[in-house]
């Protein structure tokens, strides 16, 4: 099948499923989810983005054939945060679930995904994009302006 036959467009909640089937096989790929645990994970998943799309704190996208075959997808997370000299804003995204079909990879699929993230968020006036990048994808994020920190930290509850 041929990138050229998808397009981009916003997802709705009518795609929750789709998404966290690509967010099932995102996992898949990254050898960190176990076949015993797919079911459930893929039920959490799409709780999550029905209450994503129905609580308004985010938005995705997806590469779309237009017959209902889903071959990339993204998700921008909504976050409030303190404004601070540099960034004064008072919202910034997190990128989850950015996952291209292997066969369509390196067809610009996640270039165009990220565009339209990285244009939402700018319309927004976020401060700031975050996300946990794959070893395969820092190039693409690193084409695009992101920039590599090394002040962060997590504490998993």
């Amino acid at each position: 099948m041929s990138a050229s036959r998808f397009f981009v467009r916003p997802a709705t909640r009518a795609d929750a499923e789709a998404l966290a089937d690509a967010r099932v096989e995102l996992f898949r790929e990254l050898g960190r989810l176990a076949e015993a645990e797919t079911e459930a994970f893929r039920a959490r998943c799409r709780a999550a983005y029905a209450d994503l799309f129905d609580g308004g704190h985010g938005i995705a996208w997806v590469a779309d054939d237009g017959a209902g075959e889903i071959a990339a997808a993204l998700t921008l997370v909504f976050h409030a945060r303190l404004p601070t000299p540099a960034l004064p804003a008072a919202l910034e995204g997190y990128l989850a679930g950015v996952w291209t079909a292997k066969t369509q990879r390196g067809q610009g699929l996640g270039t165009a995904l990220l565009r339209a993230a990285i244009e939402g968020a700018r319309r927004r006036g976020y401060a700031r994009l975050r996300l946990a990048a794959t070893e395969d994808g820092r190039r693409l994020y690193a084409a695009h302006g992101f920039r590599a920190r090394d002040d962060a930290m997590e504490l998993p509850l």
